[in-house]
């Protein structure tokens, strides 16, 4: 909006009068320069875009998605949309940790499977070699034959090497979608473990290729150990009976005849102020099988303890945290519908503060992460002068916004005010809008899309309170304000 001058000497002596006073407010400021201080910023982006693009968004304006590192921001999360909206957590490659939060780098796992299985989602599976499948055949050029019956491997080779061209090799994505889309549930595939040598236990195509492409099936999981001490990965929501223990002169173990789920059994521990049970070294593992085998005997079948090591697929983005807020029974690995999601990579959205996983690419909003001065709001209304004078005595000065990001969060801080409007640092002098801080006035957001010029006797910004547009204000109207803090 544009208040007109009744000449131009009008607006040249309401300059000079107006730059008078406050270069006089200025030399009594406080010579000290202070700097706001930095805070991060959660951003609501109400557009519907998928995992990757919403992720693309945020680089480009703000920062990233957003990601957490304390408790605080994850009670900065909670409440804040009511619908299901993304965050930057995505599941990656699986590593196993411990309930102590140390990484596993001593396993006892029990692996029977030699051979590689694919099924219809495109997933791959360890399965013993003497187990039967369905098989896919190559035949050239470049066609597939499925055999549905169910043989074992060795058997599957030979029938493919005899009467086609051999097992398929599986390269790229692009084969692994060809040969999942032409079988009813699981198929042979022609990867098998090399069984002696330098490159023994690792895995290897039948023509010699050596594994450059894979796409094996590695869910959130949890660890069950058999009366053996093998161990065995299970879907954390099955029911197992489990084991705490605690180390303190000496080594405590206790036996729980009861069937809960992996999080329960570690919080039914702690009420004896243990947890479940770990076991990082093979000693550890033959007390844990001397105690087990003193309840039990030498063999039970079939039963199975949780221990404390669990895998976790999740990352966050530019952000080692590991704060979980899953809903009850997330992360499931099927999409928002609860259909099952195999095959496709995982993301994480946020409704109510709780967390779900779902598919990447369906198109939710977003949080952005942005990393903005801090700013106070001061409930004490007070003419432009007065609340300059109050934040350079108390704070560090009246605020200005330079970003959509700061704009944000003063709109924020304001939504609450009765008031219509809030004093901001933006002040009309020698025919020009600029920042009390000293900041470029680059970005701007004024209402009706323009400056005000020679706004008489309205040269002082303030935000308005409903909208959140710059609008000039008379000086010595008294309003709330928004001050910088160190």
């Amino acid at each position: 909006m544009t208040w007109p001058c009744n000449s131009h000497l009008d607006c040249l002596t309401m300059e000079k009068f107006g730059l008078l006073s406050l270069l006089l407010l200025m030399l009594n400021a406080s010579a000290d320069e202070l700097i706001p201080g930095l805070v991060k910023d959660l951003i609501y982006v109400e557009k519907n875009l998928s995992w990757y693009f919403a992720r693309k968004y945020c680089n480009n304006l703000y920062g990233d998605l957003f990601s957490m590192s304390d408790e605080n921001d994850l009670k900065n999360l909670s409440g804040s949309a009511k619908q299901l909206s993304w965050i930057g957590l995505y599941s990656w490659y699986p590593l196993w940790n411990w309930i102590d939060d140390t990484r596993a780098n001593y396993f006892n796992w029990y692996e029977p499977g030699d051979c590689a299985t694919i099924n219809r989602n495109g997933f791959w599976y360890e399965m013993s070699c003497d187990k039967r499948s369905d098989l896919v055949c190559y035949r050239f050029p470049e066609s597939l034959v499925v055999f549905i019956g169910g043989w074992p491997w060795t058997n599957c080779k030979r029938y493919c090497q005899d009467n086609y061209d051999g097992f398929p090799i599986i390269r790229n994505l692009n084969d692994n979608t060809d040969i999942s889309a032409s079988i009813q549930d699981f198929a042979w595939i022609g990867l098998t473990k090399v069984s002696e040598g330098p490159l023994k236990d690792t895995w290897q195509w039948v023509n010699g290729e050596s594994l450059t492409y894979s796409n094996w099936y590695k869910p959130f999981f949890c660890a069950v150990m058999d009366w053996r001490g093998f161990w065995y990965d299970r879907v954390c929501f099955e029911e197992h009976q489990f084991v705490c223990f605690r180390k303190i002169n000496s080594t405590e173990f206790m036996l729980v005849n009861e069937n809960k789920i992996w999080s329960e059994s570690q919080t039914h521990c702690k009420l004896y102020n243990m947890t479940l049970v770990m076991v990082k070294t093979q000693e550890e593992i033959n007390a844990l099988m001397g105690y087990i085998h003193g309840i039990y005997g030498s063999f039970v079948d079939d039963l199975y303890f949780w221990i404390g090591l669990y895998n976790d697929p999740w990352h966050w983005v530019n952000s080692n945290s590991k704060i979980r807020n899953w809903h009850s029974m997330q992360p499931d690995h099927k999409d928002f519908r609860n259909n099952p999601m195999e095959g496709f990579p995982s993301c994480v959205a946020s409704m109510d503060g709780e967390w779900f996983d779902g598919p990447c690419t369906e198109p939710l909003p977003f949080f952005c992460l942005a990393t903005v001065r801090s700013m106070i709001l001061v409930s004490e209304p007070k003419s432009w002068e007065e609340a300059l004078e109050h934040c350079r005595g108390t704070y560090v000065d009246l605020a200005s916004l330079v970003s959509d990001e700061e704009q944000q969060v003063a709109q924020r801080k304001i939504k609450h005010v009765k008031n219509d409007y809030v004093w901001i640092g933006l002040r009309f002098l020698a025919g020009s809008w600029f920042w009390v801080y000293g900041d470029s006035l680059e970005y701007e957001n004024w209402a009706d899309g323009g400056q005000p010029q020679c706004p008489v006797p309205y040269r002082c910004g303030a935000l308005n309170v409903t909208n959140g547009n710059w609008e000039a204000r008379p000086c010595e109207e008294r309003l709330d304000f928004l001050c910088f803090q160190k």
